[in-house]
């Protein structure tokens, strides 16, 4: 079942892909506006009021990528041989994952609202990394004033409120928020495909030949990724952050094992687009870059798929 909903996704990456090699209009810079600050929210919105909040679930997410990060920074600045400061920009290729284009709309297929909840808490994380130790590496400062300007953080956040604090509103006021509610819901379901095309636009503006120069990173992305997240899982296990009691909490034991697969599965995840630097629509991005982006992109059709066997033989099966 998880190989089969695997498909469909490969399929709409490949349309953006096609967009992307075709659209001689270069339409890279609005397709990531539109997912940024409308589509990407909504469907954050959508996922966490839908949501059971559980501050343990996000303390075990935000640990994770903070492991996952930091382990593979370490291994990508010694396999790269880059510096750890002011090197080039392939380590932070080489570092973070797609975790906001291509793993929500993967994970809402495989595990519905609860995967697709866990999955944007787990871009959240990413993202924030990304601004802070990311943008340090390279730039020798942190950017968090463009990261908290994002709608996305705003949504996640009315999105638990509205979850953890049902509000008792006037009639006409309730009436008004149930037709904003549907139509941010509405969005949200459109955010999907958007953000898959999203993913494979920039890849329609590669070439095979760019792949040299980030087969190292591109390997040890889609390599180090989930073989990371696996070490975590199995940590978060014997000290019972994940608890593997089924008790009669047989709910309970799935949402952990939910997290765990969505932990893996993200960390399996391609090269973030963020790697194809923008200045207007003209991408900046060195050959490193582009290549670690390209190499991890077509790896994944394969080691993707293996990720999810390994998913439903290490977490799945008793």
């Amino acid at each position: 079942m998880m190989l089969r909903g695997f498909i469909p996704i490969v399929i709409i990456v490949v349309i953006g892909v096609v967009i992307g090699r075709w659209d001689s209009s270069r339409h890279q810079l609005t397709f990531k506006k539109l997912t940024n600050y409308i589509f990407l929210p909504c469907l954050a919105f959508f996922a966490i009021h839908k949501h059971t909040f559980d501050s343990a679930e996000i303390f075990c997410i935000a640990l994770a990528v903070l492991i996952i990060i930091g382990v593979i920074t370490l291994v990508a600045v010694v396999v790269l041989r880059e510096k750890f400061r002011g090197g080039s920009r392939n380590i932070p290729a080489t570092v973070y994952m797609s975790s906001g284009t291509l793993l929500p709309p993967l994970a809402f297929v495989l595990f519905g609202n609860a995967g697709l909840a866990k999955a944007i808490y787990f871009h959240f994380f990413v993202a924030l990394a990304y601004h802070t130790l990311g943008l340090w590496m390279v730039e020798g400062k942190t950017d968090l004033k463009a990261f908290l300007k994002n709608p996305f953080i705003y949504l996640i956040l009315l999105g638990i409120a509205a979850e953890l604090f049902p509000f008792v509103m006037p009639e006409i006021v309730e009436e008004f928020a149930w037709l904003a509610e549907k139509g941010i819901d509405l969005t949200a379901m459109g955010a999907l495909p958007l953000l898959l095309i999203s993913f494979g636009y920039p890849l329609g503006l590669l070439r095979l030949s760019d792949a040299r120069g980030g087969l190292p990173g591109g390997v040890l992305r889609i390599i180090a990724g989930p073989l990371v997240a696996l070490l975590v899982v199995y940590i978060y296990r014997r000290t019972g952050l994940l608890s593997m009691e089924r008790g009669y909490d047989a709910l309970g034991y799935i949402d952990h094992r939910t997290t765990e697969a969505l932990l893996v599965l993200g960390a399996a995840m391609p090269t973030s687009n963020y790697a194809m630097r923008l200045e207007g629509d003209e991408v900046k991005a060195g050959k490193a870059e582009t290549g670690t982006l390209l190499v991890s992109s077509l790896a994944g059709i394969i080691t993707i798929p293996a990720v999810l066997l390994l998913i439903l033989m290490l977490i799945f099966t008793d």
